[in-house]
């Protein structure tokens, strides 16, 4: 709207066009991040001066649960979720208070408990996949609960910790409930729309005849196919839609399993929306197929379907009515399917390879034109009185809520747990500035920030910052407030800007820093006081440095190591387990234990990789890291398309009697030389000699195929059947074509610079 309402300025020639207020007002305000950072300053300045103003005690404990959830939780906001952080809160209350009451008069037995206890929590947290505020409130709630070992007052203690811990709470909640409500359907439609697009252009490329080669007919005879010169456009080949269309198909699933549970407007109409997200994934694995066999498809078929310019203009119709859709709100919508006509007397001609195909490109317009039907029908019903899905299929299982799978959370509870005694025996030998707050700051703080792609010099830098802030404040500024507005406005300010410069986790520790001045109704400006807060926390800081290299380390070169190891050992598990004709109870727990891991990987793959700094190496290069990344999700994606398909594929008696007859070697064998890498070689040099053997077996294996088919009556099988096998087939030399591109781009890495030390 800004750049629409100053392009008459523009096009004047005003001088004084760029000060104009949409030009900089506007799309600051208006920013997603304006309107978070706005929200949370409010609720932490609430958080503050309400408590002061009432005579509460602890105003600050209130105020470290809002920096907490904001720094730590979605920015998406419901009554429903700040309920169930109010009982996280008293159930951590409880569990502390508990153990406090047992082993009051032991505390090496209280430390055990509560680092076991703790550690546990903290994991659950680190394995749940919403909101992790709910499990971190509760065990930060059993850190709180020991009065610094006075056993004496530590039940009123603690009962004032959980009331202002439930105070921050629910300020937080309704503050982001009522002031800037993110417009959630909004945005995902929004995702949506995207992905709508990207497949409407993959279809466009796909569909387009070229110029072809003679095809041999099965008498030996050549067919000259008529030549069809297609279009010359600017658009993105099919190498750059791809990626794009995974990338579109899990943002909106990623964000639609975000808030599907938690936001009313999305919840009103959960089954539509369920359904809208199933079409959208079945169009995107047809398109997906469609595009690996292009050749076949596009070059070839077209020949032998009469109507196939037809089926092409309505489905690229149908594309083009979705946007449409979501403002029609009368649901019910069904269009009118056109039937794909055979030249059967062209198809006699041909070889089966050619009639297959064909058969399958007949198959896959007849299923898009389907799904795209009802994906407009299920669009439609969305925000609609009337309308209703007239569609009826299976949805398939949700997304889990833990993924108990993750090796870092495990670590990263090891970690709480020796930080915990490490800094509980600091406390006890030494008793550093702070007190038991410092074990408790340091357990809760390497908890969040453990195996975050973020080097710990930054949140030095970024606390130090905080403290130049927060200092002359302390000198200058705060002595000088008499009015409680001027307060408010001194911590809104602060707090604005720590959540509009940066974000996640790290704002905390340039939000300590107002932390340190120690804001109450009876202020001291002693600067001994504010030294003694500023050390504890310098203190913490390196705790958490330490924890960075200590017991595990989060260097990117180490870990981007062991995740590339892992990726290939889960890749190999689902290429195996994929490999049973019948998979008992045993495989089938195994292939979902290494989906899950396989999946949570891939996405640590790439980030760590991101963060490897190869100027510190001379044979490292960042395009190589990148492109082997780009491999391994593109493996991993066709890895779970095969295992999304596998049920139809099992019930298909062609694609059956062919895995019968037919044992995959070659896939497995290019798995296993893809995890079986040893760091301490550099580049092989018979790498390019393995892959031309795998690449020699393979077309073996599929001149074998072509035996196979000579023995089929093709009439003793349905044309779904058919076409379920040749999807099987393009399926299988996807898998085996990214395999061949992540060995390859893996060999061109030298991995053993990654185990040398920077130092």
């Amino acid at each position: 709207m800004a750049e629409e309402s100053a392009e008459p300025a523009r096009q004047s020639g005003s001088g004084i066009s760029s000060l104009h207020i949409n030009n900089w007002l506007f799309p600051f305000c208006l920013s997603e991040k304006f309107k978070f950072a706005t929200r949370v300053a409010i609720s932490l300045t609430l958080a503050f001066l309400i408590p002061m103003a009432l005579g509460w005690p602890q105003p600050s404990t209130a105020a470290t649960t809002v920096m907490l959830i904001a720094s730590t939780g979605s920015r998406r906001e419901s009554l429903a979720k700040g309920t169930l952080r109010v009982l996280g809160t008293i159930v951590g209350a409880v569990i502390g208070l508990v153990l406090v009451g047992f082993f009051a008069q032991d505390r090496m037995l209280y430390m055990l408990s509560v680092s076991l206890i703790v550690a546990v929590v903290f994991y659950i947290r680190s394995a749940y996949l919403a909101d992790p505020t709910l499990f971190m409130l509760t065990g930060v709630m059993i850190l709180m609960m020991f009065n610094g070992g006075d056993a004496e007052g530590a039940f009123l203690y603690g009962l004032d910790r959980t009331y202002m811990t439930v105070f921050g709470v629910v300020v937080y909640t309704l503050v982001g409930v009522f002031v800037f409500p993110p417009q959630v359907e909004q945005n995902l439609r929004q995702l949506a729309d995207e992905l709508g697009n990207i497949q409407s252009r993959l279809f466009s490329v796909i569909s387009q005849t070229t110029v072809e080669k003679p095809i041999a007919s099965s008498s030996g005879d050549k067919i000259e196919p008529d030549t069809v010169e297609s279009e010359k456009s600017s658009q993105p080949g099919v190498a750059e839609l791809i990626p794009a269309l995974y990338a579109a198909q899990d943002a909106l699933e990623s964000r639609y399993n975000t808030i599907s549970t938690e936001c009313s407007e999305i919840s009103a109409y959960k089954k539509e929306w369920d359904y809208a997200l199933l079409y959208y994934r079945q169009i995107t694995e047809l398109l997906l197929f469609a595009a690996k066999s292009q050749d076949q498809l596009a070059t070839q078929s077209h020949h032998f379907i009469d109507n196939y310019q037809d089926l092409v203009e309505d489905i690229s119709q149908l594309f083009q009515q979705i946007p449409s859709a979501w403002e029609r709100k009368e649901g019910g919508v069904h269009l009118e399917s056109t039937p794909v006509i055979y030249n059967s007397d062209k198809l006699q001609a041909v070889s089966h390879l050619v009639r297959g195909t064909t058969i399958t490109s007949g198959f896959l317009f007849s299923k898009l034109d389907e799904k795209l039907t009802c994906l407009i029908s299920a669009v439609s019903c969305i925000d609609s009185v009337t309308g209703r899905m007239t569609t009826h299929e299976v949805l398939p299982k949700g997304s889990p809520v833990f993924n108990w799978w993750d090796a870092e959370n495990a670590k990263s509870a090891i970690k709480v747990v020796l930080t915990y005694w490490l800094t509980g025996i600091i406390w006890i030998l030494f008793n550093p500035p702070g007190g038991y707050n410092f074990v408790i700051f340091c357990t809760l703080f390497v908890s969040i920030l453990s195996y975050l792609p973020i080097h710990p010099v930054l949140l030095l830098i970024l606390f130090s910052l905080g403290f130049i802030f927060s200092v002359p404040a302390y000198v200058f500024i705060l002595p000088q407030l008499s009015l409680g507005s001027e307060l408010a406005v001194f911590i809104f300010i602060y707090t604005f800007v720590g959540f509009y410069l940066f974000k996640g986790p790290i704002t905390i520790f340039f939000l300590i820093g107002m932390f340190t001045l120690g804001i109450s109704n009876d202020m001291i400006y002693h600067f001994g006081i504010i030294l003694t807060i500023v050390t504890l926390f310098y203190l913490v800081v390196f705790m958490v440095v330490f924890s960075y290299y200590f017991p595990f380390s989060s260097r990117p070169e180490h870990l981007f190591l062991v995740m590339r190891e892992r990726f290939c050992r889960h890749v190999c598990g689902v290429i195996t387990c994929h490999q049973k004709e019948s998979p008992s109870f045993w495989y089938r727990w195994r292939l979902g234990w290494h989906l899950a891991t396989m999946k949570v990987t891939v996405r640590k793959l790439k980030v760590w990789g991101s963060k490897v700094n190869t100027a510190y190496y001379e044979q490292l290069a960042a395009e190589d890291i990148t492109a082997f990344c780009g491999q391994c999700e593109l493996l991993c994606h066709h890895l779970l398309t095969l295992t999304e398909s596998e049920l139809r594929l099992r019930n298909n008696p062609l694609v059956m009697k062919a895995r019968a007859e037919y044992k995959d070697k070659v896939i497995p064998e290019v798995a296993h030389q893809l995890a079986s890498l040893n760091v301490n070689k550099s580049v092989n040099a018979d790498n390019d000699e393995a892959l031309l053997c795998a690449n020699e077996s393979y077309k073996m294996l599929e001149k074998q195929l072509d035996g196979f088919f000579e023995k089929i009556e093709w009439s003793d099988y349905s044309k779904s059947d058919i076409a379920g096998f040749y999807i099987f087939l393009n399926l299988k030399e996807s898998i085996f074509d990214s395999l061949i591109q992540s060995k390859a781009s893996s060999d061109v890495i030298h991995w053993k610079q990654f185990t040398q030390s920077r130092f």
